[in-house]
């Protein structure tokens, strides 16, 4: 099992054209974005409220899932 802070894990979406890969790239760019968190409620509110993401939370949600699955292996 892994033990990767979410930041971590959005860095190997980068590239991607989708809107996770959007999403990744906007987490890369945001210097403030919490680098060692892993909790999604504190994540979540961080995105919500930061106002300059412009990808829908349902799309961090996703990838939020797909963090936990990629900890498992």
């Amino acid at each position: 099992m892994k033990d990767h802070s979410f930041y971590q894990f959005a860095l190997t979406a980068r590239g991607r054209r989708d809107a996770k890969g959007e999403l990744a790239e906007e987490i890369f760019d945001d210097l403030s974005f919490p680098r060692q968190e892993k909790d999604f409620h504190i994540l979540s509110e961080y995105i919500e409220t930061r106002g300059d993401y412009t990808v829908s939370l349902a799309v961090f949600d996703d990838l939020y899932e797909e963090y936990t699955e990629w900890l498992k292996f």
